[in-house]
């Protein structure tokens, strides 16, 4: 869901060529750990931040057993590192919760369908690009 779409390439003296859309990402970390990198545009980092605000609300207010498990473990941290391009951010999930969905959309979906979109909106206007990184311990 947060995947930004690649634009048409061109190529020199090649007709135009249609982007393939992307393959879901995948938010689960079977592994046992993981983290998300939210690459966010200085200027929407408040937009983001207001996101995660209610990412961590709902979290907070789930009675969800599988979520609730999530939430206990997944903290949401702000890069102190500064880069002209960037703010980022770092979701970091351990333990992550096996077979559960870290997805930040489907997470706010599941408590606040009516404000989804323009949560949603805000969340994909701010960010730039989004990495997954799944994580085994090894001490």
């Amino acid at each position: 869901a947060l995947i930004l779409l690649a634009s048409s390439l061109t190529v020199a003296g090649a007709a135009r060529v249609a982007p393939q859309a992307p393959a879901p990402q995948n938010y689960t970390f079977p592994s046992g750990a993981g983290m998300l990198f939210f690459y966010v545009k200085p200027e929407r980092t408040a937009d983001f931040e207001a996101v995660a605000a209610r990412l961590g609300d709902t979290l907070d207010r789930t009675d969800d057993p599988v979520r609730k498990q999530q939430a206990a473990a997944w903290h949401i941290l702000k890069s102190v590192e500064t880069t002209k391009d960037a703010a980022i951010y770092v979701f970091v999930f351990d333990p992550a919760v096996a077979g559960a969905d870290y997805d930040p959309v489907k997470v706010l979906s599941e408590r606040q369908p009516a404000d989804l979109q323009p949560l949603y909106e805000k969340l994909r206007d701010a960010t730039i690009r989004v990495e997954r990184m799944g994580l085994t311990k090894i001490r």
